[in-house]
């Protein structure tokens, strides 16, 4: 079997966390003897063409000179665009791009199928070449694709989108329901993204040394993710205080980049809590390893912003568990996907920095509760969460899209 996979997203060198959950499907689908070609945007710097470990690569220029390119990557497309405005010029020339040099590679490799992840503009270019080269296209929606595409326009296209691929899934219940509140598909089917449980087993590594150097002394409670509205990290900053009184040495450690950065140290200056909240910038995949062993509990405050955008999923949260980190989250979006509460971490409410407080300090004080949550989050990872059990599911989904479309040529 012979997939082509669009995607806005995907590793540009080795470690870098852009997209990294379709570099890990893409592995486990070649394990089990897919031929698998990766059709993505190019990034200044990156090679055009290459082959990892079996992963035929290629990446489409869209903008001149390269150096310019600015859509893709980052904070992702919507957020880039918002961010700075000046990038919108680049998505005519981003979605063309794509389809032509699609459409071209199409017509050599002659893939039995195409998976678009993110209906826009990937599923678009997906129906289009389904249209003029009669190849299958299935649609994952991840989250920002249905909850960021406010226009009228743009949630008509998306509907077609959705309505027109051979089959479409979301990586939770929670963005199925808006895919089908959008184009009222009803058969969408949930697939989530996952984790390798044995990339996050507990190796050796200088646990102490870390902690002095960035001055640890106490109970950690850990974020990680982009720096953007719709992480709550805000929120998180305002519990600090009531964990502070409680555990007065914990340390919340911050992990990321992103567009709010300045104004979350300003919040951390004007709480006085420069000493408790440590911002640690962005790091590759393998060094974020050392701060999930560090780490007493994680945290994923995540809210729904003024624009209706929320959490698809919380992969991070996946990591944790598997890292044996016990969890707490807000329940929006995918994330009561993953955690049951009082079962496999615990829930606290969105945009309440009292609630949050009350979770945190709960777990911390709890060893037994603790113990019970680390059991379940990882029972949770290898039963339904793994990539091996994800990629057998998308498998399962392209072979009844193929078996699909050749009973209905068989048909005519």
């Amino acid at each position: 079997m012979k997939v082509c996979i669009l995607t806005s997203s995907f590793p540009r060198f080795a470690c870098d966390s852009a997209g990294v959950f379709i570099y890990h499907l893409c592995r486990n689908l070649i394990n089990k003897g897919v031929e698998i070609e990766i059709i993505c945007p190019h990034e200044n710097g990156c090679r055009f063409i290459e082959d990892w470990e079996g992963i035929k690569i290629n990446r489409f220029p869209y903008f001149y000179p390269l150096r310019y390119q600015k859509l893709a990557y980052g904070s992702g497309i919507l957020k880039n665009i918002k961010s700075n405005s000046s990038v919108k010029i680049q998505l005519p020339f981003f979605i063309i791009s794509e389809i032509f040099y699609t459409l071209r590679r199409l017509m050599v490799s002659k893939p039995d199928l195409v998976h678009a992840h993110w209906s826009l503009p990937q599923g678009l270019t997906g129906i289009i070449c389904k249209k003029v080269l009669g190849v299958p296209c299935i649609t994952t929606v991840h989250g920002s694709d249905v909850y960021g595409l406010r226009h009228p326009f743009l949630k008509a296209v998306n509907a077609k989108v959705i309505i027109h691929s051979d089959l479409c899934t979301a990586n939770s219940k929670a963005t199925a329901g808006m895919a089908r509140t959008i184009s009222a598909r009803k058969d969408i089917k949930i697939v989530p993204m996952g984790v390798n449980p044995d990339f996050f087993k507990k190796s050796s590594f200088n646990k102490d040394a870390l902690k002095k150097r960035i001055e640890i002394d106490g109970k950690v409670i850990l974020f990680v993710g982009r720096l953007i509205d719709l992480k709550g990290v805000d929120y998180l900053i305002k519990a600090a205080p009531k964990v502070i009184k409680r555990f007065p040495k914990a340390r919340i450690l911050l992990v990321g980049s992103g567009p709010r950065k300045d104004c979350l140290v300003k919040l951390t200056r004007d709480l006085n809590l420069e000493n408790n909240v440590v911002f640690i910038e962005q790091v590759p995949q393998n060094e974020l390893l050392k701060y999930y062993y560090l780490a007493d509990i994680f945290v994923l405050p995540s809210i729904v912003n003024e624009e209706g955008e929320t959490e698809g999923l919380g992969v991070v949260l996946l990591e944790a568990m598997a890292c044996e980190v016990p969890v707490v989250g807000s329940g929006v979006g995918g994330i009561p996907d993953i955690i049951k509460d009082h079962e496999t971490g615990l829930i606290a409410g969105q945009k309440d920095p009292d609630s949050l407080a009350e979770k945190i300090i709960k777990l911390l004080s709890n060893d037994r509760l603790r113990t019970k949550l680390i059991k379940n989050g990882k029972k949770l990872i290898e039963e339904k969460y793994s990539w091996d059990v994800i990629s057998d599911k998308f498998l399962n989904v392209y072979m009844e899209v193929i078996k699909k479309g050749k009973n209905e040529l068989n048909r005519h």
